[in-house]
């Protein structure tokens, strides 16, 4: 490990680390850390976490939606540094960069075929990837869930070289808190046991003894998690709606990701579908000629793929099957640094073996070029997005928009509107407990129809709105006016507060 971390084998690695580290402060500087919906639940549990309260959400319910490890991680480092997690993430996701890209690098120099110019080439892209800066930018779960990938690649490497225990309970504890840190993490137990089960160098007696023992370590923490939550809300994972969008729709949207990681973008995406299901069934064919083969069975490029072929295919058929966010570059992320070495792999082993000098040099022309495209396509697209957040903050509840927003600067002054015996609800509670550390009630989404039915019978609430927050799930103000009276309280520019009851008395008097 100490040869396959060594700086002097990787003063390139190190330095594109160092780069990662800067462009994640780069990105940060105007407003801070990105911060989502996700990002509030993740920091509200970790700051409850050292004021006591184990494992609450902003609205002091347990946190089951998500699973409970990122958050523990970022209430360790609060608890350690005491600063709050808002103020360290920036540096903290420059670190977890800094880490992936010199781990990543140290990996490539030990492909089966590699050249410098090879490995610089892969770390430039991985570290002007929109993809990657774009999440490493965020305070999300991916950041540390990517480099739990990068490690189960290393410790597995070391497993498939050395089948002892050691190493097979190293990759179990990797998959169990990737499992703990995104429930994705059931992807790596999958990747380590069809490489374990497919493993010709092991006798059917030790295969079945390490898949039993992979899999008892692998999934223990996961199952712990689940039934916490069992027991905490009668939920494993939160309430999950059934999938709306079929398996075409799905394998489309992963297309039109991977087209934005390959050259000539604009292209490829016009046949997206197509694309989708080549590289899928390009891993899987893979795959299974080194299982026949035994070729290259235990090179980190295999490994990789094998990651690939399982993460994929699992994005698209639990979209499929359960309804969340359409598939788009934050979800794939993990996958990202595997496509690349997909894709590039054969790239150095072409060139050893091409004996013409003229066809060597054309072919290795042309891959120059393709790269150069692809950095520059990655790079005009984080200069338009350097440019947007430099003047007005990263996509989220830390953009000027909000801050600015009249609507809560108020309610940050005037604590009487939350009175504890009229309940409070809003389409952005997440917002409301981001500035005023007020824990509200989001409105219902139409499809809970028990919560939209206890919401109506509920006699008087007021209501936070965001003319902005467009989440068309929830109960719009026309669905609302349909049940209750609304009476103006407020009136902002961004937004109203309301009184909502079914009381006609109430009408005439004034807030």
């Amino acid at each position: 490990m100490a040869s396959f971390l060594s700086l002097k084998k990787n003063y390139d690695s190190l330095l594109a680390a160092v780069l990662g580290f800067i462009a994640i402060l780069l990105f940060t500087h105007y407003g801070g850390i990105g911060i989502s919906p996700d990002s509030i639940m993740y920091t509200s549990v970790a700051r409850n976490i050292n004021a006591g309260k184990w494992l609450l959400g902003y609205d002091n319910r347990p946190m089951v939606l998500f699973p409970v490890f990122y958050p523990i991680f970022l209430g360790i480092i609060q608890f350690i540094t005491r600063i709050d997690v808002i103020v360290f993430a920036p540096v903290l996701n420059g670190v977890l960069f800094a880490i992936v890209l010199y781990l990543s690098g140290c990996i490539m120099q030990q492909f089966t075929a590699t050249s410098r110019l090879y490995k610089a080439i892969v770390l430039l892209i991985l570290i002007l990837s929109p993809c990657l800066t774009d999440v490493y930018s965020m305070l999300w779960s991916e950041t540390l869930f990517i480099l739990w990938v990068i490690l189960f690649i290393i410790c597995m490497h070391r497993y498939l070289l050395n089948s002892s225990v050691k190493n097979l309970l190293l990759i179990g504890c990797i998959a169990a808190l990737s499992c703990i840190t995104r429930y994705a993490g059931v992807t790596l137990i999958c990747t380590g046991s069809l490489l374990i089960l497919c493993f010709a160098t092991l006798t059917w007696k030790n295969k079945i003894f390490h898949l039993v023992l992979f899999g008892y370590i692998s999934i223990s923490l996961l199952a712990i998690n689940l039934i916490r939550n069992q027991f905490s809300t009668g939920l494993l994972t939160g309430q999950r709606q059934k999938g709306i969008v079929s398996l075409h729709d799905n394998i489309q949207y992963f297309g039109a990701v991977l087209s934005d990681w390959l050259p000539f973008a604009s292209f490829t995406k016009t046949f997206s579908f197509l694309l989708g299901l080549i590289f899928l069934l390009a891993v899987l064919a893979t795959f299974i000629y080194r299982i026949f083969k035994q070729t290259r069975y235990r090179s980190f490029e295999n490994i990789a793929t094998v990651f690939f072929l399982v993460f994929g295919w699992f994005m698209v058929i639990s979209a499929t099957v359960s309804r969340y966010e359409p598939i788009n570059a934050r979800l794939l992320s993990p996958l990202f640094i595997s496509f690349i070495w997909f894709t590039t792999q054969s790239v150095a082993r072409i060139v050893k073996y091409i004996s013409n000098k003229a066809i060597k040099i054309s072919f290795a022309v042309v891959m120059i070029g393709l790269s150069i495209v692809l950095l520059l396509q990655h790079y005009s697209v984080d200069k338009i997005t350097y440019k947007s957040e430099a003047e007005g903050g990263i996509g989220g509840y830390t953009e000027d928009d909000w801050k600015a927003s009249q609507t809560l600067h108020y309610l940050q002054k005037d604590s009487s509107f939350f009175n504890p015996v009229i309940p409070v609800f809003s389409n952005a509670n997440h917002a409301v407990y981001f500035y005023t550390g007020r824990s509200v009630f989001s409105l219902p989404e139409r499809v809970h129809t028990n919560k939209v039915i206890s919401l109506n019978a509920t006699p008087i609430f007021k209501l936070i709105w965001f003319n902005s927050e467009e989440n068309f799930d929830l109960l719009s103000l026309n669905e609302l006016k349909q049940k209750k009276y609304l009476i103006p309280i407020k009136t902002f520019n961004d937004g109203s507060l309301f009184l909502c009851t079914s009381d006609t008395s109430l009408l005439n008097k004034k807030y």
